[in-house]
């Protein structure tokens, strides 16, 4: 009983203490930088700072809260208890809801704050609260990882595997000691040369190549293999796709007119040169922040400024002063993120919700482009500056505008019609140690040197974020994956850094290597993390603890991308051509591709084959029509800097592979290439594969072809018998059905009424509808040459009021097929072959007509009036202009030179038809020759149209523009090349282990 007793007393002495410590602790201030600072700075400042706090209450100094606010005091120090600021707090008005959520602090807090205002809200003399000032876990302050200096860290020293001589593998393998792991075995010399290739050039080592590498034993093999595709022209081509990513590289200004932005291309090619020499990535920053800004400047330097240029551009804002912000915005936005990491744009309209990055920065840093040619002007100048701003000609480039420039204010919430206070160009704030107001321009000074001192800013040595940024994406790029996985993201949102010192080291290495970007590739390259396998004995196991690869374990297989896809089948069919440089080329689209558009062809013309089959790098980019075969593939919206693409499997992929005209032409070029130099089964799939795959196929795999080949010939034979009895029955009906639909057909060696001084006051119409054409006034009757169009009759009209009138209402029906053979004499102005325009009829815009305008441009009514251009128009040519269902179109000498979408608006047909002359208008007189014109009543389907077309170009000897028909392949290349496209259509070609 006693030991129970003495048991009980013990517990409640210790309850007793208990109980005082925690009413002590109740009791005792909060300590106002452990405890206060962190929850105001967490909790109130963001709205009550500034020059415009919220209830024009301060809370970041003790004048502020002493003075309290709109409501009064919000410290009662009397009835502390019944502060202001506790009652909002304790009503959970205080933080204010966020999209009708309450923010009520949870009760530590409050109780937090009541203890500090029981306590009279001590304040220590002279403390001023920075929002800014400290990470917390609603957002980043200045001391966040990736704004502290870059300090190399010693290498890891490991503890139960020997220590590797890269000091990448150092860091990696460390970790994976950590979580008792183990890196993948090293891939074999086959995987690595290919994906080697990939890595660095973008295009894939030969059977030969990987066979040589293979039995090369020497222990520099591997650096040589990275030496020499470091230095082949085609790394910088594969690398600089990665940089134009990040600068929004297109050729086109986006908007409604998405019209070119002339010379684009030079700074694609100066981003190319740039990585070929390994230019220093501090001198590549100055360049394109600042290139017009430098003491030596030149003409590449100016180039490189193209990098401010390459954003969308709107000719016709709807608000003009607003939009110059939404392009200091751009720039902005595409700088920070490009070179810093950083979402500075997010700063616009207030500071930066996550990150310590106050709207004045945004501002600051926005003064900086401020003073070029950002507000509207001339359109001629695509929203830049002039040839003699930029002092270079042929040169899409930035310059300012002059040294003094107007003043940039910050704005209420973004508002340009609330100005604040003006800005002063500067430096971020978030770096404080490299932090200052930038020069004022000398007296003689052209521009404002703001660009080069913020580039300067950027590249300072002790600058935290440019190089970690830049490693980060070299990595990203060998490995899939960067270190931190967010590349456009340093800030308190991002990816954390899975190796935070080995970024850290790469980012020294790299500043101590001078900047240059090869070094680093070399290092990487030569890491066994690099070069380990994608498959791991463990991998089911460890695919469960760490399925995102964070320790890199193994290596990861990765999808070509869109470029490297397109690169690496013209490089197995051997037709790629690897030119340096130069305007791109416009890859054929299909039709499907561009019903979107209301003037295809216009706004879209192919370039040559031949020119298509340059690397993809060249293509040329309109941002309103990327190519669908790209874009599938995840090509980058290039409206914005893009850090890393999405990279999909999705269905869509496999029907573009299998269905797309491209990979198709490539299968029967391959096809065709080897059945001209083996038609035996067996050599064919070895030759396939060797091509395709880079190597032998399997005893199965040939056993499959050689059945698939066989298989494929009986199957194409059997189609194409069918197909040549289809196509001679539709010869049969043709003819009838060309004739029945013919409405008019004058032709200049019949039906022609001629005087002694041969003109023509009648020419009968053929075609049995009886639309013939009269002239009754001598004044207006053309004359006939006998010998006009190679030996043929021509009727001649001179351009000065002669023309004919048709019989009746040639058309009534909405689609019609016209065709005409003709030659033109005249220089300018308006002038119609056949027309029934009539504006007192009020057929005016309603009529129509075909015939050219200026020196070489079709019109085909007026909402057709530019219908392309034709050359050499003053010898004899076809033009044959149609109306169907689904396109209007126009041709020349068979070849298309514009379409649209759609059927053209309704035409009024009903008025008085004339040959010669625009209606009734008694002007715009035709000024040459006239062999012969059909009308039909349908649009003709282009087997119709060409026969047709084919037969005047035969008659009167005129050179044909009609596609040459493409050669039928024999059934057994058909089976070829059905087999040639399974292997383009596998994960074996479309993945890099």
């Amino acid at each position: 009983m006693a030991l129970r007793m003495i048991r009980c007393s013990s517990w409640a002495c210790l309850l007793l203490v208990q109980l005082t410590t925690v009413t002590h602790a109740a009791d005792q201030v909060p300590d106002f930088e452990a405890e206060i600072a962190p929850l105001l700075i967490k909790r109130c400042v963001e709205c009550h700072q500034g020059s415009n706090p919220s209830g024009n209450l301060v809370l970041t100094g003790e004048e502020g809260l002493r003075k309290g606010g709109d409501n009064g005091a919000v410290i009662d120090g009397e009835s502390p208890e019944e502060s202001f600021l506790l009652l909002r707090v304790h009503e959970g008005e205080m933080p204010p809801a966020i999209k009708g959520i309450p923010q009520k602090l949870p009760a530590e807090e409050v109780r937090l704050l009541e203890r500090w205002v029981a306590a009279k809200a001590p304040w220590p003399k002279g403390r001023t609260l920075d929002w800014f000032e400290r990470t917390n876990e609603v957002r980043a302050g200045r001391d966040w990882w990736s704004l502290q200096p870059i300090r190399r860290p010693n290498v890891p020293q490991l503890k139960t595997k020997p220590q590797p001589a890269n000091p990448i593998d150092a860091f990696v393998l460390a970790r994976l000691e950590q979580v008792d792991m183990v890196p993948a075995p090293p891939a074999d010399k086959r995987t690595l040369l290919r994906r080697l290739y990939y890595d660095l050039i973008g295009l894939p080592p030969t059977q030969t190549q990987i066979e040589k590498f293979e039995a090369d034993d020497s222990p520099t093999a591997w650096e040589t293999a990275v030496d020499e595709l470091l230095a082949s022209p085609h790394y910088g081509e594969r690398w600089a796709r990665y940089w134009l990513d990040l600068a929004r590289y297109a050729d086109t200004s986006g908007y409604e007119r998405d019209q070119e932005k002339p010379f684009a291309w030079k700074y694609r090619d100066w981003v190319v040169d740039a990585l070929n020499h390994d230019m220093p990535y501090n001198q590549f920053v100055v360049e394109q922040l600042a290139g017009d800004e430098l003491p030596d400047r030149n003409e590449r330097s100016v180039i490189a400024t193209g990098f401010l240029r390459l954003g969308t551009w709107n000719d016709e804002p709807n608000e003009p002063l607003d939009y110059q912000y939404d392009r200091l915005e751009d720039m902005v936005h595409t700088t920070s993120s490009a070179f810093l990491g950083m979402t500075v744009k997010c700063a616009r309209c207030h500071s930066h919700k996550f990150d310590p990055i106050t709207q004045e920065d945004y501002y600051r840093m926005g003064a900086t482009f401020w003073a070029g040619p950002i507000a509207a002007r001339s359109r001629k100048f695509v929203g830049g500056p002039s040839p003699e701003e930029l002092e270079v000609n042929d040169v899409l480039g930035w310059t300012d505008l002059g040294a003094k420039p107007r003043p940039l204010y910050r704005l209420l919430k973004g508002e340009r019609e609330q100005p604040l206070e003006e800005v002063t160009p500067a430096s971020l704030s978030m770096v404080e140690e490299l932090e200052y107001d930038f020069d004022p321009p000398a007296a003689d000074a052209k521009t404002t040197g703001r660009r080069l001192q913020l580039a300067r800013w950027m590249t300072h040595p002790d600058h935290p974020l440019t190089a970690r940024v830049l490693v980060n994406r070299l990595w990203l790029h060998h490995f899939g994956e960067g270190i931190v996985r967010s590349p456009n993201n340093f800030g308190f949102l991002a990816d954390p850094p899975t190796h935070p010192q080995l970024l850290d080291w790469l980012a020294a290495e790299f500043q101590s290597g001078g900047w240059t970007i090869k070094r680093m590739h070399r290092l990487i390259l030569t890491s066994q993390t690099w070069q380990q396998s994608s498959l791991h004995p463990q991998y089911a196991d460890y695919e469960v603890r760490d399925s995102g690869n964070r320790f890199w374990w193994r290596a990861e297989r990765q999808r070509l991308d869109a470029e490297a896809l397109r690169d690496s089948m013209l490089a197995t069919t051997g037709e790629l051509d690897l030119r340096l440089g130069g305007p791109g080329f416009r890859p054929s689209i299909s039709a499907e591709a561009l019903e979107g558009l209301s003037m295809k062809s216009s706004a879209w013309q192919a370039s040559p084959q031949q020119e298509q089959l340059r690397r993809s790098l060249y293509m040329f980019s309109k941002r309103g029509l990327l190519p669908p075969m790209m874009t599938t593939f995840d090509f980058c919206d290039v409206t914005q800097s893009c850090g890393q693409r999405d990279v999909t499997t999705v269905p869509t992929q496999a029907l573009a592979l299998m269905n797309n005209r491209f990979v198709h032409d490539r299968s029967e070029t391959l096809a065709r290439s080897i059945a001209a130099k083996t038609d035996d089964p067996s050599e064919q799939a070895q030759q396939l594969w060797s091509r395709v795959l880079e190597r032998n196929p399997t005893s199965v795999e040939m056993k499959m072809a050689v059945k698939h080949l066989a298989d494929q010939s009986r199957r194409f034979a059997a189609l194409r018998r069918e197909e040549a009895e289809q196509a001679k029955q539709q010869k049969l009906t043709q003819h009838e059905d060309l004739r029945e639909s013919l409405v008019l057909h004058l032709k200049a060696d019949s039906g022609i009424s001629v005087d002694a001084e041969g003109r023509v006051s009648q020419w009968k119409d053929q075609s049995g509808h009886e639309h013939h054409a009269t002239a009754a006034e001598k004044e207006q009757q053309p004359r006939l040459d006998s010998d006009g169009f190679a030996g043929r009759p021509v009727v001649v009209l001179d351009g000065q009021g002669r023309f004919l009138k048709l019989n009746g209402a040639v058309l009534d029906l909405q689609e019609f097929t016209i065709l005409a053979v003709v030659n033109d004499q005249g220089e300018t102005g308006h002038r119609e072959i056949i027309s029934n325009w009539n504006g007192a009829a009020g057929n005016a815009g309603t009529s129509l007509f075909l015939g050219l305008t200026d020196k070489d441009t079709v019109r085909f009514c007026d909402v057709f009036s530019i219908a392309g251009k034709i050359v050499d128009q003053r010898n004899p040519f076809v033009l044959t202009a149609l109306n169907g269902e689904d396109r209007s179109a126009v041709f020349f000498n068979g070849g298309e030179i514009l379409s649209r979408n759609g059927s053209l608006p309704p035409r009024n047909l009903s008025t008085a038809w004339v040959i010669g002359q625009q209606g009734n208008i008694n002007g715009e007189y035709w000024n040459g020759g006239m062999a012969e014109i059909r009308v039909y009543a349908r649009a003709l389907s282009d087997a119709e149209r060409e026969s047709v077309e084919r037969a005047m170009l035969t008659e009167y000897k005129i050179p044909s523009a009609i596609p040459a028909a493409k050669k039928l392949l024999p059934p057994e290349t058909l089976a070829l090349a059905s087999l040639a496209h399974v292997l383009l259509n596998s994960n074996e070609f479309l993945y890099v282990d």
